[in-house]
């Protein structure tokens, strides 16, 4: 396993527990932004390649949008959270 994908492993375990979700939505962030235009660079494609990288690219970006909702509410207590937060 890639070591980028132990940050999105690791940072959607901290945000479902309610661990740290802060600095897990910051992993989650950090990695779609840094992968995503690297694997899905619809613009150097063409034809029905295009329109497939371009979905999924649009999809990371949509993931990325719900990682920076968690992150603005990582100040708000997990009801069933079963760690420390920092905020």
């Amino acid at each position: 396993m890639p070591l980028g994908s132990v940050a999105l492993v690791v940072g959607a375990a901290s945000i479902l527990l309610g661990v740290t979700p802060a600095l897990g939505a910051l992993a989650v962030i950090g990695f779609l932004v840094g992968v995503t235009p690297v694997m899905y660079d619809f613009w150097n494609q063409e034809g029905m390649d295009r329109q497939n990288e371009q979905i999924h690219f649009l999809k990371n970006a949509g993931l990325a949008g719900a990682a920076l909702v968690f992150l603005a509410v990582a100040a708000t207590p997990w009801p069933y959270a079963v760690g420390p937060t920092l905020l």
